[in-house]
């Protein structure tokens, strides 16, 4: 009973890691080629204060889904940052948004101080605490990212590689924007129980990263980001069996640390090469 009840577990876990990586691959690669990874980080803090407001509301009786509150801030939060970026910089209306939104979530926590723990539950997160639910919420947002990114997939790519030329062809660009920003925000939402809200940025965005130092397409990238999460993901997972860590942390601490190696050897092989001339 013990070990079915182990490979019951395991197998939850595992799948929670492919819908992740799956999420990671799509919504990481637009944030990078997007020029807002840091939009990663905002939308998770976001939900975090989406997290919050469910719980003050449910503290005077008005019972809501966590998860679509916490998606509907993201939402509102991620679109806010893109809509002042077109009056200044993307890092200015993420930072704006994301200031805000970290305010908010510190107001609700200090209103419900008696359930603040479950809030904080979610800053860092832990793959091994996810439940059926989540892995429905993860199954639903890998679902919907795909079928939005599949059928715009030309679209999203004219827009982010050439926005006024999408522009002149008659592409609405707001509208794009408020649909990738969107996928971003669904995506970190839903896998943010797992990974938290803090955690979440190296996991989506270092992936992305590394996937297009090596990658000639899109589609290679995206082959390839999947690949990368799924792997700092597992490795994270065993190595926590092994040892009394964070499977989460641990997943994060991989990723991170594949990056900061990519970095260096492009930096030294651009340095040999400049020598060389």
């Amino acid at each position: 009973m013990f070990i079915l009840f182990t490979v019951i577990i395991m197998d939850k876990i595992f799948i929670s890691a492919l819908l992740i990586s799956l999420l990671v691959a799509i919504s990481g690669n637009l944030a990078v080629f997007r020029k807002a990874s840091f939009l990663i980080a905002g939308v998770a803090h976001s939900a975090l204060a989406g997290v919050a407001l469910s719980l003050l509301l449910a503290s005077i009786g008005l019972e809501l889904n966590y998860f679509a509150v916490a998606v509907l801030i993201g939402i509102a939060f991620a679109v806010l940052a893109s809509t002042v970026s077109r009056f200044s910089d993307i890092d200015t209306g993420i930072a704006i948004s994301f200031a805000l939104s970290m305010a908010l979530a510190v107001i609700f926590i200090s209103m419900i101080r008696g359930m603040s723990a479950k809030v904080w539950s979610f800053l860092f997160g832990e793959i091994f605490l996810i439940t059926a639910q989540d892995l429905v919420y993860l199954t639903f947002s890998a679902t919907l990212a795909v079928l939005l990114f599949g059928l715009l997939y030309d679209r999203l790519l004219f827009f982010l590689f050439d926005p006024e030329g999408a522009e002149a062809s008659g592409i609405n660009p707001k509208l794009l924007d408020i649909i990738l920003v969107t996928i971003i925000a669904i995506s970190v939402v839903s896998a943010m129980r797992a990974v938290g809200a803090i955690l979440s940025y190296s996991i989506f965005v270092a992936p992305a990263a590394i996937a297009r130092e090596f990658s000639k397409s899109i589609r290679q990238s995206i082959i390839l980001t999947f690949a990368i999460a799924l792997v700092s993901l597992i490795t994270g997972i065993l190595a926590s069996i092994i040892f009394p860590v964070s499977a989460s942390a641990l997943a994060a601490f991989t990723a991170s640390a594949l990056y900061l190696i990519v970095f260096y050897v492009s930096c030294s092989r651009a340095k040999a090469r400049s020598f060389r001339r």
